[in-house]
């Protein structure tokens, strides 16, 4: 009710003027509610999501009056909304001939920063230390193969490296491979083959000890 009053106000009180119900629903991009989110319309401070990420009210205005929808999104998350704009109209309920109305439906989509994504390692070859930006994240079990979880923001690029320093003769020697993060948690693959790569031994001409012939 206190939301009514104070957008009221900014509407101006004149004949025209209407109640209007509105259900602004608050989401993560993958469709999970958002609680507690704070809600303004227009200057007005208007209460915040419930535990289902929604928030009902009655709004007082005209017919067709555009109203801004504020969200400060928090620590850790964006507003990915493709528009901030609440339009009022009267919706009713036709079927049954009942007329009665209909709330004004408006969602608001946040998406976190950054995302958690898996990554496995299969090589064949146990005891590699597996890397990412210098940063030991994993080691390869007697199996050669070997997972974390990688977080970092949509877009940006991922380089996984496998650490052979401590293994010469394998080739190649500290490959890598690079993954662009999706918008969305995914989970990617890293597969090499290596080699064995032996030094050929070098036989040296005998040398003869003994008395030399002047």
């Amino acid at each position: 009710m206190k939301a009514l009053v104070l957008l009221a106000l900014l509407a101006g009180c004149n004949e025209e003027a209407a109640r209007f119900p509105v259900v602004i629903t608050a989401l993560t991009d993958d469709g999970k509610p958002f609680p507690d989110l704070p809600i303004s319309l227009g200057r007005a401070p208007a209460g915040k999501t419930d535990a289902d990420g929604r928030l009902k009210m009655r709004v007082v205005g005209k017919e067709g009056q555009k109203i801004t929808v504020g969200v400060t999104p928090p620590k850790g998350f964006r507003l990915s909304s493709p528009s901030n704009v609440l339009v009022l109209r009267r919706l009713a309920d036709i079927e049954g001939g009942s007329g009665k109305p209909l709330p004004i439906e408006h969602v608001v989509k946040l998406s976190p920063l950054q995302r958690p994504y898996a990554v496995l390692v299969r090589i064949g070859i146990p005891g590699l230390p597996i890397e990412t930006f210098g940063t030991q994240q994993a080691v390869t079990n007697s199996k050669g193969v070997a997972s974390f979880l990688y977080t970092g923001a949509p877009g940006d690029e991922l380089q996984v490296k496998i650490d052979t320093s401590q293994h010469p003769e394998l080739r190649p020697q500290n490959p890598g491979t690079s993954f662009l993060l999706a918008q969305r948690s995914e989970a990617y693959v890293v597969k090499e083959h290596f080699t064995s790569f032996k030094a050929p031994v070098k036989h040296h001409k005998p040398v003869h000890v003994g008395p030399k012939r002047l």
